[in-house]
């Protein structure tokens, strides 16, 4: 069968890990806040502390391997965080290297979304499909991409960054030095952005009355529970983020060729309210055949998803004898 595994979602807002078995079955789970704008020692130190606590009170017996996805590019040969912006302070850290400091255990660091794609793969809405791809869509766009059944990450370990194919040659600035990123218009940050937009120039009145203390606070899920009320405007920013994202979609069954696309992620709870206009968008812009045999699928598994895949991240290179 293999190892007990560790699987560690870190995000740039909570860090979820958990205990998991080689049938890919979740024994125990935890979450904590990230805490960010503390710094990184104190993320560091958090997060080392809840691993030893986990492995001594729940696996004191067995010898576990360690995957962790982190929000970010990262240089899996090294275990390095070349590029995170929603963990700035652990851009450059040799991430791989300061936990084998901390444990003797095996340990495998991947991307977060890769993380998301490969969970929906072992246990949920991809499961039995050798050639898929998952997106996340939260604060920003991540994306893994499986072709014969194994995760794509490109020369560097860094493939597959969905967030960032350009939908808008001449659009917004994006966050990765580029403009017109499918994340700009499709996450999170996005759908606030587009809020903030309309509440400025006197609209937004439904949006507002979600009780925050300054509008500038307004998040997607306020927006999200202003379109459950029936706001109008609330449904055309979801409409519009809906449109950008079926352009993406369009590029990655064009590239892909794949046999579903899971989609995932908090903004994904919002799903009622965009994917009609996303899949008008593929139905108009996509060649027939491909899109015809592409199944657009919401996420299975949840929060447990980059767990999960952290984790089989881990049991693959255990398998591998690595």
């Amino acid at each position: 069968m293999g190892p007990l595994l560790i699987g560690v979602d870190l995000g740039g807002t909570n860090v979820r890990m958990g205990i998991v078995t080689p049938g890919g079955v979740v024994l125990k789970k935890i979450k904590y806040g990230t805490h960010i704008s503390e710094g990184r020692e104190p993320l560091l130190k958090r997060l080392v502390s809840h691993l030893k606590d986990l492995i001594r009170k729940d696996l004191n017996s067995s010898h576990p391997w360690i995957g962790i996805g982190v929000a970010g590019s990262i240089d899996r040969e090294r275990g390095i965080i070349v590029h995170s912006p929603n963990l700035p302070d652990l851009e450059g850290f040799g991430f791989r290297d300061f936990l084998s400091k901390k444990f003797s255990h095996p340990i495998v660091i991947e991307n977060d979304a890769n993380a998301f794609t490969l969970g929906e793969g072992w246990r949920g809405a991809a499961r039995g499909a050798k050639h898929f791809c998952g997106i996340t869509l939260g604060t920003g766009v991540g994306g893994g991409i499986v072709v014969e059944g194994k995760i794509l990450h490109g020369k560097e370990g860094m493939a597959g960054e969905v967030g960032h194919m350009v939908i808008e040659p001449n659009g917004l600035a994006c966050g990765c030095g580029g403009r017109g990123c499918l994340e700009v218009y499709a996450s999170g940050k996005g759908i606030q952005r587009m809020a903030l937009e309309a509440i400025k120039k006197g609209r937004g009145k439904v949006i507002l009355k979600g009780g925050r203390s300054h509008f500038q606070k307004i998040t997607s899920e306020d927006v999200f529970k202003a379109a459950q009320k029936g706001d109008t405007l609330a449904k055309g920013i979801f409409d519009k983020m809906g449109a950008y994202l079926g352009l993406g979609l369009v590029n990655l069954i064009h590239l892909f060729n794949p046999e579903k696309i899971v989609i995932g992620g908090n903004v994904s709870k919002a799903w009622d309210f965009f994917i009609e206009k996303t899949m008008e968008t593929i139905q108009e812009r996509s060649m027939k055949g491909p899109r015809d045999r592409t199944e657009i699928v919401q996420s299975r598994c949840g929060d447990e998803a980059g767990i999960l895949g952290a984790a089989y991240a881990a049991l693959i290179k255990a398998r591998q004898g690595a």
